[in-house]
């Protein structure tokens, strides 16, 4: 896939639209920005990525993720905002298999979100964003020796793969202040890896799809608008 095998043209793309967004509104009192942090829970059918981990004799993860969320937003119009968000238990990785071995994930895309307020207060939101989605089954314990010089050291065993995805979602938000607010979402999720696992060698042991399609919760405090 492209996002795959040009990391670094990925990364520059978003370092670039970040930069833009940030910009924006000075040079626009027009705009506004939107910081979110906060924390969801999704769910995942991992059955036949378990089943191959068995076969391993490794032991199943959970059916549970709870992703750090990322979000940057941009007030584009009045009822409307657009920006980046990132789902991700890169930081903090639930999923574990045993062994030493885990199973990050992380999804990130694009935003579009309507909102109206009510009761001065509080906003409503409804919100989509088609977005892609990557795992990778790593242990960073692995040690490997070097025999020629009696040296020993850490790396990183992993196998990798991505899905493209759909995020949808409704949430309310109350105003603490005018520039800080609390938020609590509901939504759903459209996603699956498949039971292609790719590792830098070529071939890999691991199989077994996981299911991502199923409901997301999220709850976020936001600095901005």
């Amino acid at each position: 896939m492209a996002f795959s095998r040009h990391p670094f043209v990925h990364r520059w793309f978003w370092q670039l639209a970040f930069a833009g967004m940030l910009a924006l509104p000075f040079a626009s009192p027009l705009y506004k920005v939107g910081y979110r942090l906060g924390l969801g829970l999704g769910f995942t059918d991992p059955k036949k990525f378990n089943e191959s981990l068995s076969e391993q004799e490794l032991g199943a993860i959970g059916s549970m993720w709870f992703p750090v969320n990322y979000d940057l937003s941009l007030n584009v119009y009045p009822s409307l905002r657009v920006g980046y968000k990132k789902l991700s238990t890169r930081l903090i990785t639930y999923n574990r298999s045993s062994g030493d071995y885990i199973l990050p994930i992380a999804f990130r895309g694009i935003t579009a979100e309507s909102y109206f307020t009510f009761w001065n207060r509080f906003e409503a939101n409804f919100g989509i964003s088609p977005m892609y989605g990557s795992a990778a089954f790593m242990n960073k314990k692995v040690t490997a020796t070097d025999e020629t010089l009696g040296v020993e050291s850490s790396t990183t065993a992993e196998v990798t793969n991505g899905a493209f995805g759909f995020f949808s979602w409704i949430g309310v938000r109350m105003y603490i202040l005018s520039f800080f607010s609390v938020e609590g979402s509901a939504g759903y999720l459209y996603a699956k890896f498949d039971d292609s696992w790719n590792a830098s060698s070529g071939s890999s042991s691991i199989s077994g799809e996981i299911k991502m399609s199923k409901p997301f919760l999220r709850v976020s405090a936001v600095v901005g608008w």
